[in-house]
């Protein structure tokens, strides 16, 4: 791995929307996107490519705030595009799985902001996905504790 490969990911390991906003959501703002983050746990969280192709990939991160602008996207607006960039990307056949998990990361204020977690598990090779939805490895089928996975869709 190169070493800008290795800083890239350092840094996704982290908020990709890094740093404090200026100023939050007003108080009675509803639930909104605040952080989007990139991992690969199987892999300690080393991608076999480069995680800036993937954020080019996303559709969400036009969706994100910027420091310094006061415009939000409410949570519930935002999913509608991370399940398309979930399913987007299952449907690449660049992942033996892949999973999304979310979970509360509130401003100073009490609004509610929402940290969505990419987690990736990338294939060698490509191949085309023989199932709707991928299965995530066996310790990662259940979201963490004060998380709540978003995609896969839970089974019935």
């Amino acid at each position: 791995m190169r070493p800008s490969s290795l800083l890239l990911v350092l840094l996704l390991s982290c908020p990709v929307v890094a740093g404090t906003q200026l100023e939050p959501p007003e108080t009675d703002s509803p639930p909104v996107l605040r952080f989007l983050e990139l991992r690969f746990p199987t892999q300690r969280n080393r991608p076999f490519h480069e995680p800036l192709n993937y954020l080019r990939q996303a559709s969400i991160t036009k969706h994100l705030n910027m420091p310094g602008r006061n415009e939000w996207v409410s949570y519930a607006d935002a999913v509608p595009v991370i399940l398309e960039d979930a399913t987007h990307f299952w449907q690449t056949g660049k992942f033996k799985s892949l999973w999304v998990d979310v979970t509360d990361r509130p401003f100073n204020n009490g609004v509610p902001g929402i940290l969505v977690i990419f987690n990736f598990v990338e294939r060698t090779d490509m191949k085309v996905p023989a199932v709707d939805y991928p299965t995530p490895p066996e310790p990662f089928q259940q979201a963490p504790t004060n998380h709540r996975r978003l995609y896969p869709p839970p089974t019935e």
